[in-house]
C-alpha cells in the first residue's frame, strides 16, 4: 500500500561489497524523492569514499558500526555486509531503533537466526528481508498456481539447482565465500533462495532436515596447480583455472561487464585458488526436508556443471507441475574469450567455445489429475535479479507495496530464518551423519 511520506528515508549501508552498488544505485538513481544516503560504513573506508565519488553522494563514513548507528540514527540500515556479521549488525540496528533490510542469507547458523527473530521482536522494529527470487515472474506465477489449487495441497517436491563450473559455481570458491565459517557453505549464502522457494511454495514450516555434501571438484587435491591466487601465481599461463578477474586497472568495458559503477570494489580478493586449503565448504550437496504437514522436499545444489539452471517437479493431491530453467552466466571477462550464440545459432559475441544465451521466455507445466495439461509461458527478465531488485527496492526503500499481497512475496526476519534453518541444519547434519530436528528450535518463531 502507497504511503504518503513526509521527509526522504535516511539509509546508511553496511558492507561495501559489490551488491552494496546496487543498493545505492536505488537509493539515489530509482528512488532519490523518498530516500537518501547519510552513512557508509566499512572496514576498507575507501570503498565509502569510492561510492561518494562515484555516485556523487556525500554520504559519512565510517569504519566503526556502532558509531554510524549512534551518530546518524538512521530509519533504515542495508545489510550487505558479509554473512558471519549479519548478526551483529541486524541486531544492533534493530536495537537501535532502525528498521533493516538485509541481503540473503538472514544469517548463517541457527542461534544467529533466533538471536534476530527475538531482537525483532524486542525493538518493534521491521526487517526486510531481500528475497529478489520471490518476485521474479515465473516463481509468482508457480506460487499464484498453487494458492490457486492448479495441482491441489502440495506433496513432494523435486528442486536441483546447478552452477555452472567455471564462471558462477567457481566464484564462490575463488572469494571469501569459500570458508564455512564465514559465509555458511553454499547450503546458506546461495540455497537460502531456494530454501525460501520450496517454504514459499510449500507454504509451510520445516520441521526435519537431513544433508550429505562431498568436495568432489573443487578444494585440495582437485588441480594440479595451486597458488594463492591469480594475480600472483606462478601456474597462471599453465592452469586451466587462470582467471583475470583480478585486474585492478579496470578498462571501462570491463567495467560495464561487471555492472558496477566503480572498477570493481577495492581491494576485494575474487581470484583466490579454488583449489588451496583454505577451500573448506563442499561443492555437491543433498537435502531432504519434512514439513510440518508432512510434505517432503528433495533438494541438490551442484557447483560443477558446465551450465546455469534447475529443474523443479511439485507434487500434489490434484496433480503436478514441472519448470526447468537453462542459463548461462559466464564470468566476467568470458565474454571477451568465448562464444554467446542465441536460440537460432548467431554469435552474438565473444570468441571460442560456444555457450547458450539467457533464454526470452521460462515455462511452467502444469499437469491436473483431472482435465488437459497445459503450460504458462513468463517473460526471463534480464536486468535486477529478473526484476526482483526493483520491486525490493520499492518496498524497502519507498514503503511501497501492492494494495494486497496476495502471494505473500515480501518476505520478513521469520522467512529468513526458516531458510537459513534448512541450510545450518543440512550443515550440522552432514558433520554428524544424523537427521537434525529443528521443531524445538523454531517453534516460537512464528508465534
Amino acid at each position: 500500500m502507497k504511503q504518503a511520506m513526509s521527509k526522504r528515508k535516511r539509509c546508511a549501508i553496511v558492507g561495501i561489497g559489490n551488491r552494496a552498488h546496487s543498493w545505492v544505485g536505488g537509493i539515489v538513481e530509482r528512488h532519490p524523492d523518498v530516500s537518501e544516503l547519510v552513512g557508509l560504513c566499512d572496514l576498507n573506508q575507501d570503498r565509502c569514499h569510492d561510492i561518494n565519488a562515484a555516485y556523487g553522494t556525500q554520504a559519512a563514513v565510517f569504519a566503526d558500526y556502532d558509531r554510524m548507528l549512534a551518530e546518524l540514527h538512521p530509519d533504515l540500515v542495508v545489510v550487505t555486509s558479509p554473512e558471519g556479521f549479519h548478526r551483529e549488525h541486524i541486531e544492533k540496528a534493530l536495537d537501535a531503533g532502525c528498521d533493516v533490510a538485509t541481503e540473503k542469507p538472514l544469517c548463517i547458523t541457527l542461534d544467529d537466526a533466533a538471536a534476530i527473530v527475538a531482537a525483532e521482536k524486542r525493538s518493534g522494529r521491521k526487517l526486510f528481508m531481500a528475497f529478489n527470487y520471490r518476485h521474479i515472474p515465473l516463481c509468482s506465477k508457480i506460487r499464484e498456481l498453487i494458492l490457486g489449487g492448479a495441482i491441489g495441497r502440495p506433496v513432494s517436491m523435486d528442486l536441483t539447482w546447478y552452477l555452472d563450473y567455471k564462471g558462477h559455481g567457481a566464484s564462490y570458491f575463488r572469494r571469501w565465500h569459500r570458508m564455512m565459517k564465514l559465509s555458511g557453505g553454499l547450503l546458506v549464502t546461495k540455497a537460502s533462495h531456494h530454501f525460501d522457494l520450496a517454504n514459499w511454495w510449500m507454504d509451510d514450516v520445516p520441521e526435519v532436515v537431513y544433508g550429505q555434501g562431498r568436495q568432489n571438484f573443487f578444494g585440495p587435491g582437485h588441480n594440479p596447480f595451486v597458488g594463492e591466487r591469480c594475480s600472483t601465481c606462478p601456474h597462471a599461463k599453465a592452469c586451466a583455472w587462470y582467471t583475470d578477474v583480478c585486474v585492478v586497472d579496470r578498462t571501462e568495458k570491463l567495467s560495464q561487464e561487471l555492472g558496477y559503477r566503480v572498477k570493481g570494489v577495492r581491494n576485494y580478493v575474487n581470484d583466490a585458488c579454488p583449489f588451496g586449503p583454505e577451500v573448506d565448504i563442499p561443492d555437491t550437496m543433498s537435502v531432504q526436508v519434512r514439513y510440518r504437514n508432512g510434505g517432503l522436499l528433495n533438494y541438490s545444489l551442484n557447483a560443477s556443471v558446465p551450465y546455469e539452471g534447475w529443474n523443479l517437479a511439485i507434487n500434489g493431491t490434484k496433480g503436478r507441475l514441472e519448470s526447468k530453467i537453462t542459463d548461462n552466466k559466464p564470468s566476467p571477462g568470458w565474454q571477451e574469450r568465448f562464444q554467446i550464440t542465441g536460440p537460432d545459432g548467431r554469435v552474438l559475441k565473444g570468441k571460442g567455445y560456444a555457450v547458450t544465451d539467457w533464454p526470452a521466455e521460462y515455462g511452467v507445466h502444469v499437469m491436473p489429475h483431472a482435465g488437459d495439461d497445459y503450460e504458462v509461458r513468463l517473460p526471463n527478465i534480464a536486468e535486477g535479479h529478473g526484476g526482483g531488485d526493483w520491486k525490493i527496492f520499492e518496498a524497502a526503500l519507498a514503503d511501497r507495496y501492492p494494495e494486497s499481497d496476495a502471494l505473500s512475496v515480501f518476505a520478513n526476519a521469520v522467512s529468513g530464518a526458516f531458510s537459513t534453518a534448512i541450510g545450518a541444519a543440512a550443515n550440522a547434519s552432514i558433520l554428524s551423519g544424523e537427521p537434525v530436528h529443528l521443531t524445538p528450535i523454531t517453534t516460537d518463531w512464528t508465534n
